[in-house]
């Protein structure tokens, strides 16, 4: 590795890859069904006990607009951010990678209704096009309350 890649958690949302920085997500859980809260946002699914401590669960697949279906692959990112830790759903993860500037197109060209302000970029990963996205903003209080 030289000393301008970083490394990512690879993983999926429906059929679409994703990518963070690794050192953004303090571990990956094997999924546990939340404890609904009542009146939450739709991309929120209650909470969950990690280890004696209870966290925010949130389904990324529902936030970013695709089916929440549970299987056996079915992950939690256990991450640290402003209000404390988060849980996100994701279908599964795939691998730990190193993107370099080369591999990295960071800030693409796209429009959205919704706050973008979480996307870093888009990185080439073999064949496929893996979109880089910022946990900790994404799972910051402004954008959870996105419904």
């Amino acid at each position: 590795m030289t000393g301008n890649e970083e490394k990512y958690l690879v993983y999926a949302i429906c059929d679409e890859l994703y990518g963070s920085p690794l050192l953004s997500v303090r571990e990956v859980l094997e999924y546990q069904k939340p404890k609904f809260m009542p009146n939450m946002a739709k991309h929120f699914s209650g909470v969950v006990n990690v280890r004696g401590a209870i966290v925010g669960v949130v389904d990324l697949r529902t936030k970013f607009g695709s089916p929440a279906d549970i299987n056996r692959k079915t992950s939690m990112l256990l991450c640290d951010t402003e209000t404390g830790p988060i849980a996100a759903v994701v279908d599964h993860v795939d691998c730990v990678v190193a993107f370099g500037d080369a591999d990295l197109e960071r800030k693409p060209p796209v429009q959205s209704k919704l706050d973008q302000s979480y996307l870093l970029g888009v990185a080439k990963m073999k064949e496929k096009l893996v979109t880089i996205i910022d946990l900790n903003k994404s799972l910051s209080e402004e954008n959870l309350k996105v419904a």
